[in-house]
């Protein structure tokens, strides 16, 4: 089997492609006799995220994995084919993921990160947690469709957190028009349409229904910070601790680097480079 051909089969096998034009059970994307499914699509999304932010992510892929495969097809029926680069880019990219492997299974994954030390971090780097514009903390609802007796309700209601679940918006939450909590954004960055609503909004209101070329918007302020504030503790709180947890693997890493590099004969040549 040539080199060439292997490559093949590999990217064959990550797509998911069946060769016997059986449908797999979980198929969730088909382009000709190239399947994606369930199981190679979860593999692309973190599972910590919301089940909303998950579903738009997956929305998303699916759409672009029907894209790609639709001109990666033309391609092939064209006659184009990898040249002496891309083998090499494809078997860098072989060995970087077994490289991954490898230090997955030999590094800690599970630090554990004292709140002392996350306190100590936070207050030792509180330059770095200093908002650069203003932000508001807003819970968005997108409504493609007018839709009166919802309308109404949200006119009366004062918590549109409770109207997003109880007609299951979340579910319909999309990566360009998420519904729920966004926590806080910057301002500047959202449509001119919010941005306005946002500045004139009090705390804790619903706004009335934003109409845009798409829908209908409904923002519930929830907090306003000017920019050069504090950021809060806990609002960086899980930044922090990735950043620690970081920290300690490369600390792990650079251990363990030192164990096996005696076991080998290592000659740089950087004139050469020059």
């Amino acid at each position: 089997m040539t080199y060439k051909t292997i490559c093949v089969a590999i990217v064959f096998t990550l797509l998911g492609c069946d060769q016997n034009h059986e449908l797999p059970p979980d198929l969730v994307a088909q382009v000709n006799d190239a399947y994606l499914i369930k199981e190679n699509l979860n593999y692309r999304v973190p599972a910590d995220l919301p089940d909303e932010t998950q579903l738009s992510m997956k929305k998303m892929i699916i759409k672009q994995w029907v894209e790609d495969e639709i001109v990666y097809q033309t391609a092939l029926s064209e006659g184009l084919d990898w040249d002496e680069s891309d083998l090499y880019l494809i078997e860098n990219y072989k060995k970087s993921l077994l490289i991954q492997h490898y230090l997955d299974n030999k590094l800690n994954k599970n630090f554990r990160i004292p709140e002392k030390d996350i306190e100590d971090f936070y207050n030792n780097n509180r330059k770095e947690f200093i908002r650069k514009t203003d932000e508001a903390h807003i819970i968005h609802l997108f409504i493609e469709k007018r839709d009166n007796a919802i309308f109404r309700e949200i006119a009366e209601s004062k918590n549109l957190t409770e109207i997003i679940d109880k007609y299951y918006f979340n579910i319909r939450s999309t990566f360009e028009s998420p519904n729920g909590d966004l926590g806080y954004v910057s301002i500047e960055s959202l449509p001119d349409i919010i941005q306005n609503a946002v500045k004139r909004q009090k705390t804790g209101t619903i706004s009335n229904a934003l109409r845009s070329n798409q829908g209908y918007h409904f923002i519930q302020l929830m907090d306003k910070q000017k920019a050069g504030s504090q950021i809060d503790l806990e609002l960086v709180k899980d930044e922090i601790v990735l950043r620690l947890k970081w920290q300690r693997r490369e600390q792990e890493r650079e251990r363990l680097m030192d164990e096996i590099r005696g076991n080998f004969q290592v000659q740089t040549y950087l004139s050469k480079v020059q």
